[in-house]
């Protein structure tokens, strides 16, 4: 077992601090990250705790996971688990929706819109 941990569902209004009071009782908190929007500021309503130990963190997602914290359940689990690899309790917006390209490919397409768009106003 990985001595990372996800932590999803989080309330906004948690910050670092805030979650490593959480897992403190539980063992050693060597790291602790929410994740937070780039350009807002703002949680993104998950993060990342890693325990000093396996056993510190088995413990953390036996007590922890379905729990409520700051009015919210949380999900706590081993950072590398299959449910937060195929977005059940993360993963990326392409995995849930399942929209997927490049950004390469976004380009192409408002490339040709922009062309279009040149295109439609000239002939007019």
């Amino acid at each position: 077992m990985n001595k990372r941990l996800y932590v999803g569902g989080l309330s906004y209004s948690v910050d670092d601090d805030g979650l490593r009071e959480l897992f403190t009782p539980f063992g050693v908190v060597s790291f602790v990250k929410v994740i937070r929007d780039f350009h807002s500021g703002r949680s993104k309503g998950f993060g990342f705790v890693e325990m000093s130990t396996p056993e510190e963190a088995r413990g953390a997602i036996s007590e922890l996971h379905g729990s409520i914290y700051e009015r919210r359940t949380i999900t706590v689990s081993d950072a590398n688990s299959n449910d937060t690899l195929s977005g059940r309790a993360g993963g990326s917006i392409a995995s849930r929706t399942g929209r997927t390209g490049t950004a390469q490919d976004a380009r192409s397409k408002l490339s040709a819109l922009g062309r279009a768009a040149s295109e439609k106003g000239n002939s007019q």
